[in-house]
């Protein structure tokens, strides 16, 4: 009988740690750290900005997105319908800007922390980033390089979508994300080479 006791008490453990691992994960999603905040707010913008050029019919020359199509793989429908035929607004581009819309909020609520919104965004406006493209200051060659190589990837995104179009093209975004995954690498490096 003592056994079964103990067995029990075993399984109620181990419950409430696989509660707790589930409730830590939800609490990590839902109150992301400092970086993921980062990436919520600005992928949650993206996406909200792609929304829009899509329903307004500027995010390709001949295409419209199923966000539900990309999503899926094309398993509930095709992603790419033509511009002249397609719907301008489909409950898929709800969901979507629904949900980035949610990463946007968490994202930003995240980075507001204790402070106030307006605080924050004078934050961002007087942040002197535009220094690191100049100044190697303690940060060194690497901080400097990785700030041009991030800028270098936001300018080359824009100026291919306004001048083509072509917001979605799978090269562009190729170039971009290479160019600012090689800038947030050589600026993490620059903290490290600081810390030693």
């Amino acid at each position: 009988m003592p056994r079964l006791l103990n067995a029990s008490k075993v399984d109620g453990r181990m419950s409430n740690e696989g509660e707790n691992a589930e409730n830590g994960m939800f609490d990590m999603l839902t109150n992301p750290s400092k970086t993921l905040a980062n990436w919520y707010f600005w992928l949650g913008i993206l996406g909200l900005m792609l929304a829009i050029l899509n329903i307004m019919g500027i995010i390709h020359p001949s295409y419209r997105v199923s966000w539900g199509g990309v999503f899926t793989f094309e398993y509930t429908n095709a992603a790419f319908d033509n511009k002249d035929t397609a719907s301008a607004f489909v409950a898929g581009d709800a969901v979507f800007m629904v949900l980035c819309g949610v990463l946007t909020f968490l994202g930003s609520r995240s980075l507001i922390g204790d402070g106030s919104a307006s605080d924050w965004i004078q934050s961002m406006v007087k942040s002197e980033w535009y220094n690191d493209l100049i100044e190697p200051g303690n940060g060194g060659w690497s901080l400097v390089l990785g700030t041009w190589s991030m800028l270098a990837s936001v300018v080359f995104y824009f100026y291919w979508g306004i001048m083509y179009t072509s917001w979605i093209d799978p090269g562009v975004y190729s170039i971009a994300i290479a160019l600012m995954a090689t800038g947030l690498v050589l600026r993490m490096l620059s903290t490290v080479e600081d810390d030693e």
